[in-house]
């Protein structure tokens, strides 16, 4: 592929991704929508929303914790992610990882709700070099572990 038709191909990838989400003002967010979310979070900061299609997202930090949580049009919550503190991993997951990866420290966790689940994203470092990011699911079960 010659340097101009690359050119132009990267140029459709980022237009479609630019359609695809687009930033808006709190003022472009249905009001039931904002309303919720604070009253869940009032402590909400650095609220950032965000459209695809016909659903929202929105980011923000609650403390120095990042949060997503996915809005289908109707309002209704369809995911929600955010970081938890070490302390905030349940009980049967951190004795998983003592037993499973005991040279590995845990650098961040995610939970993750989406359909009535909870799914628990950690990455764990070894060395400056070396880490694995591993999904659970709330029995310990890896779903997914992708080594870096």
């Amino acid at each position: 592929m010659n340097m101009k038709k690359l050119t132009l191909v990267l140029f459709a990838m980022l237009a479609t991704v630019v359609m695809n989400a687009q930033d808006l003002k709190s003022s472009e967010v249905p009001k039931s929508f904002t309303e919720g979310l604070l009253k869940v979070y009032p402590n909400a900061t650095d609220i950032e929303w965000e459209r695809s299609g016909t659903d929202y997202k929105v980011e923000f930090e609650v403390g120095k914790m990042e949060h997503e949580i996915w809005f289908n049009k109707d309002g209704n919550m369809v995911k929600v992610e955010k970081n938890i503190t070490r302390a905030q991993i349940p009980a049967n997951l951190m004795e998983i990882i003592k037993r499973d990866y005991p040279n590995y420290k845990i650098d961040s966790v995610e939970s993750v709700e989406k359909g009535g689940d909870t799914t628990y994203v950690v990455e764990l470092e070894k060395s400056w070099n070396e880490s694995i990011v591993i999904t659970f699911n709330t029995n310990g079960q890896i779903l997914k572990a992708m080594r870096d």
